[in-house]
């Protein structure tokens, strides 16, 4: 018998090393992306570090952009709450949009950064972009 030889496709070279996993996981995380931020600020020379670099600037975006929308849908809350029924109403879908939003960018990022993909989320990376 002729030995069987399987058409295997080399795995393409991800962008980052397998230790920098953690961070971009930690890059979609909230505030906690602040960790990956200030770690491979100055290591932007290397191409791997600098790919975890991107996605931390992406991800401070998202969360200082997060933060300072919550301020403002808490301000809007109160004044919606003192309008029975209807205000309560609006409320909890201006919420609910605010939470899929974000979270739905986080899982986004988090997708597309695991994948090896520099994907700039159309809002939030003109504001990454301000950060350096």
């Amino acid at each position: 018998m002729a030995d069987d030889v399987q058409n295997v496709t080399p795995q393409p070279e991800k962008p980052y090393d397998s230790d920098d996993g953690i961070f971009l996981f930690l890059a979609y995380f909230g505030i906690f992306s602040l960790i990956p931020f200030f770690m491979y600020r100055d290591k932007r020379d290397n191409p791997k570090k600098e790919y975890v670099y991107f996605h931390a600037r992406q991800g401070l975006a998202l969360a200082l952009t997060g933060f300072c929308c919550a301020i403002v849908m808490m301000i809007v809350w109160f004044v919606l709450a003192f309008i029975p029924v209807i205000g309560w109403i609006l409320d909890c879908i201006l919420w609910l949009g605010f939470i899929v939003i974000f979270l739905g960018c986080a899982i986004l990022g988090w997708i597309k950064a695991f994948k090896g993909e520099r994907y700039e989320i159309p809002v939030f990376s003109k504001i990454a972009n301000m950060f350096g």
